[in-house]
């Protein structure tokens, strides 16, 4: 019987000058079904496979003859699906293992070429190395894992070695990428049967006929993961981000169950995702009827924890704004906010509350003794603090602009944290710049900054968010006039949303001054703060930020919309986080209230207050702690000693002014 596989026959052209040579046959291999294919036709096709010019079923079936493939197993998980096909020629059969069916259909197909060739003496390049992507190892499988059922035939494994290139000559050969299982296949190998719901944001369905418009960007979708009786939030600007936060959410909170030795201490990842979650839920519950308002750059908000409780946690500031005062609206009287960016904001809310605390304690008829629901309470011998169970969280959406964000997200495998600590980059004090965004660096000569010069033209610039972090870490979060009242204030954990580099960021905060502050006078110290990243992690926007700020507290139930480049309200009213109302508000305490006494072994005298008040300027209220100021002194003179920069004052006339506010009920003051 004729072969079927035979290529059609070519005409040589004939000779005119004599008889046609003998003709040659083409060279060929015979299968066992009596089947002949065409040796070079196997070349080229196993030319084209290797070349990438065709696929190995595509060559197979131009091959002339008949092929059927057949669906062998199917099985694995749905995530990971494994499918084995059979492909039948002559009286041979061949299988290949692939995640789809295409794949398998490919593997056996290149198996079978194999096999052909091999028979010729020839063979085909081995396929890579097929990789179990749910695997916590690399697949240690030999060259090919296309299996040849009858007959069997081996190949053997092609060495290729790659030259090296004058990249890698010059900046060395990078290591290869780790391979990271993804946290959701982690869960469906762990826990079998958990389910994901996906809603808009606020909770409502994805069916819904018009989509929520308030939702921040970040927070577009809401995942829950549902594993047993427990359920793991995650949001996102995509369902998919959304998922792979509450994939992150759930696998940090179970991994929080199994201990685990001899491991730094760490903000556990379920009260950093709750922390997040409740200011994003505030500032969405705050922005549900101001879709204007609600657009923002950067969020920030500070929660007071209890007992390190998540259901104990109550969210004290909401903040936005990117953005600082124009230098010609600058305030001699204290009216004006100098810097809206959303962390300095946050803070100010944070002091309006504990006035508000402390005001409790003023109306109270003895001040002395403790009020129940109260975060402070009295200290033996005058003065106030936080309760020792109170923890205070500072979340932002970013990292703070400065030191802390001096780094290329992308660029993080390296060997060691930093290769060159020492370098002028590193840990430098910086300044933002009027009527932009970003940073630069102080110069060391000592600049300082005049009214006049500002209003000329000057640049008005203002330490960066990084820097005032570190200084908060000195200082406290309460300021010099809350200090003659209350003891240090000290942040316990910092969340970010985003661009969390532990190593930058720990320098940034603490690292740079704890090698060179020292005789801090108690009860000042160097405060370290937990860093962690929540789950949910902030898309970055490149959009152009706007240029207003949305300042609440919870002793107020509606925000205070400041326009960043005035410092005051939208109606020129100032707002109730000036320094004018501050002052006036300390005013109001410290003649009511017991003082905290001053330490007399910090070597610096004790000033009292003056006794009329009201003639008193707001700088000299400042300097009437005279620990607080020792301690700033402390911090600058470190900044000094590390080579680091200067810090950069304001003019001086900003803090000369009295307290204009005399008349005022109490009632709306601590409002």
């Amino acid at each position: 019987m004729p072969s079927r596989n035979m290529p059609p026959k070519r005409t040589a052209p004939r000779r005119i000058d004599g008889p046609s040579p003998a003709k040659r046959p083409a060279p060929s291999i015979h299968l066992d079904a009596g089947f002949k294919w065409n040796l070079q036709a196997l070349a080229n096709a196993a030319d084209a496979v290797e070349n990438g010019g065709k696929s190995p079923v595509s060559a197979l079936n131009e091959l002339g003859v008949r092929v059927t493939y057949t669906v062998v197993r199917q099985g694995g998980p749905a995530h990971c699906p494994s499918f084995t096909v059979a492909v039948h020629v002559a009286d041979m059969t061949f299988e290949g293992r692939g995640h789809s069916k295409r794949d398998a259909r490919a593997a056996a197909a290149k198996s079978c070429l194999s096999a052909l060739l091999a028979r010729a003496g020839r063979v085909l390049p081995a396929p890579p190395m097929h990789q179990d992507f749910t695997s916590d190892e690399l697949a240690r499988s030999p060259p090919s894992e296309f299996q040849c059922v009858e007959p069997k035939v081996k190949n053997t494994k092609t060495v290729v070695v790659v030259p090296p290139t004058p990249t890698t000559m010059v900046f060395g050969a990078s290591a290869p990428a780790p391979a990271h299982k993804s946290p959701i296949n982690t869960l469906y190998e762990n826990y079998p049967g958990l389910s994901f719901l996906c809603t808009f944001g606020d909770g409502s369905p994805l069916e819904s006929a018009q989509p929520p418009l308030q939702l921040n960007h970040s927070m577009r979708f809401k995942v829950v993961c549902y594993i047993k009786d427990q359920k793991f939030e995650g949001y996102g600007s995509s369902k998919k981000l959304a998922k792979l936060a509450a994939a992150h959410a759930a696998l940090g909170q179970l991994a929080e169950r199994t201990p685990q030795p001899h491991a730094a201490p760490a903000l556990p990842q379920p009260l950093a995702d709750h922390v997040a979650k409740l200011v994003n839920e505030k500032f969405n519950e705050l922005m549900k009827d101001d879709i204007v308002h609600s657009k923002r750059k950067v969020l920030a908000g500070i929660v007071i924890v209890t007992n390190n409780q998540t259901n104990n946690a109550k969210v004290i500031a909401v903040t936005t704004g990117t953005k600082c005062v124009s230098g010609e609206h600058m305030s001699v009287r204290g009216r004006a906010l100098n810097d809206c960016h959303a962390e300095v904001a946050a803070r100010r809310c944070l002091q309006r509350h504990l006035y508000a605390e402390l005001y409790k304690y003023a109306n109270s008829p003895n001040p002395t003794l403790p009020i129940p629901d109260s975060d402070l309470e009295p200290v033996t011998g005058g003065g106030y603090q936080l309760r020792p169970d109170r923890r205070v969280f500072l979340y932002v959406s970013t990292a703070p602009c400065g030191d802390g964000r001096i780094f290329s997200p992308h660029e993080q495998n390296e060997p060691e944290p930093d290769k060159h600590p020492n370098r002028l980059a590193r840990g430098q004090l910086r300044t933002k710049i009027e009527s932009g965004e970003g940073t630069i660096p102080v110069k060391n000569s000592g600049l300082i900054q005049t009214w006049d010069g500002v209003l000329q033209g000057e640049r008005l610039l203002t330490m960066s968010c990084s820097d005032k972090v570190a200084r908060w870490c000195v200082v406290g979060l309460q300021g010099a006039l809350l200090s003659r009242l209350l003891r240090p204030v000290y942040p316990h954990a910092l969340v970010l949303g985003s661009l969390l580099h532990p190593h930058h960021m720990y320098r940034a905060i603490c690292g740079r001054i704890e090698g060179h502050i020292s005789s801090l006078p108690p009860p000042f110290r160097l405060q370290r703060p937990m860093l962690a990243r929540a789950a949910s992690a902030e898309a970055r926007t490149p959009a152009r930020a706007p240029s207003f700020s949305v300042c609440w507290c919870c002793t107020s139930p509606t925000p205070e919309i400041v326009n960043a480049t005035t410092g005051k309200l939208d109606n020129g009213q100032p707002s109730l986080l000036c320094k004018q109302s501050m002052f006036a508000r300390w005013q109001y305490l410290v003649r009511r209230l017991p003082l905290l006494p001053q330490d007399p072994s910090s070597g610096v005298p004790v000033q009292p207050l003056p006794p009329n008040l009201d003639s008193l300027l707001y700088n000299e209220a400042k300097d009437l702690c005279t620990e607080y100021q020792l301690a700033k002194a402390c911090l600058l003179q470190a900044f000094a000693r590390g080579s680091l920069g200067q810090w950069v004052h304001k003019p001086l006339e900003q803090d000369q002014f009295v307290c204009d506010i005399l008349a005022a009920a109490p009632q709306a003051l601590f409002a």
